[in-house]
């Protein structure tokens, strides 16, 4: 026969209590042992928030800064694939000032057709896109940054019709006045926006420079030279074999002397992606340190929670053990 006493009902409610405080306990410290972050942050922080909330502002802006460094280190890197791609395209320069030395008018229209191609080609790296953005458009983010050969050319041929441009030399003008600043270029050619003001900002003191567009010096003087022996592929000067190899030749040392220009822009996208570089250094270190902030501030000591977590199950276990004893107390153990 088991007897239970008033002594023994208060000692199986205390049991009760203990259990469900320690079960409390071991799932409180689970938590925190997978989390690694404290259960009680109301306690911890006795209701003041303020260095967490600065904490976490500072991570978030960390967050914003990483964003931009993305998306304009992507085109940073695709404008100076593209201008890479603009310069090996040049190296047409040397046979066309060789092919006057010819005096063929097949090899001269073979040269006219391949600076055609090129033209075409190069015209394509300009409206590259990436992400979505047309890269070379300024504050234009769509759309085409300039427009197909044919229209440039067209444009130009009706420029030379009415100036009546019958020489090489003249020929050569008229293409190059076409694009210069506040020449056809500007109206026919260049389809793009303004140049941005700057590029965005990469940290708390590091703005970057806006990006380069198909308006830049280089690009314009790179173009010109295309077109100009392009021009020899539509039949420019027909019949006048002397006056298509001076105009190829005039091309050829177009183009070659556009190369500085273009070297020019690419050394200042590459300056560029130096400041993206250390921007990005700077900005990864400032959030680490930020999280390591956190992680002090919030953080559960996992080494102090696993010692606890075994104490609390072993306290659980004791109380199980001196549960199942008093359940089966009897008179006779009683007595």
């Amino acid at each position: 026969m088991t007897v239970t006493s008033l002594g023994d009902l208060s000692s199986n409610l205390q049991l009760r209590r203990d259990t469900t405080r320690i079960k409390g306990d071991l799932q409180r410290l689970t938590r925190e042992l997978s989390s690694g972050v404290a259960d009680n942050l109301v306690g911890r922080f006795r209701g003041n928030f303020s260095p967490l909330n600065g904490v976490e502002r500072g991570i978030a802006r960390a967050e914003s800064y990483l964003v931009a460094i993305a998306e304009h280190q992507l085109s940073v890197t695709g404008q100076q694939t593209a201008l890479a791609n603009l310069a090996a395209l040049g190296d047409i320069a040397g046979p066309l000032m060789s092919v006057q030395d010819t005096g063929d008018a097949v090899l001269l229209r073979n040269a006219g057709h391949d600076a055609l191609s090129r033209l075409s080609s190069a015209l394509s790296n300009l409206n590259v896109q990436s992400g979505g953005r047309t890269l070379f458009s300024g504050v234009a983010l769509d759309g085409p940054v300039v427009a197909d050969a044919d229209a440039i050319l067209s444009a130009i041929e009706t420029e030379i019709a009415t100036q009546g441009a019958v020489t090489a030399s003249a020929v050569a003008q008229v293409v190059a006045d076409f694009f210069a600043v506040g020449g056809g270029y500007d109206t026919v050619g260049y389809l793009g926006g303004a140049v941005a003001a700057s590029g965005p900002q990469l940290s708390d003191g590091e703005v970057a420079g806006a990006l380069a567009t198909a308006q830049d010096q280089g690009v314009r003087d790179y173009l010109a030279g295309f077109a100009m022996a392009g021009l020899l592929g539509r039949d420019v000067l027909s019949g006048d074999t002397g006056e298509q190899g001076r105009l190829a030749r005039l091309s050829g040392e177009h183009l070659h002397r556009a190369t500085s220009g273009l070297v020019d822009l690419q050394a200042r996208i590459g300056t560029a992606e130096g400041q993206i570089a250390r921007a990005k250094a700077e900005v990864m270190a400032e959030s680490e340190d930020l999280r390591i902030a956190r992680t002090e501030l919030i953080g559960a000591d996992p080494y102090e929670t696993a010692v606890d977590l075994q104490m609390a199950e072993s306290q659980l276990q004791t109380l199980y053990t001196i549960t199942a004893r008093l359940s089966r107390l009897s008179l006779t153990d009683y007595l």
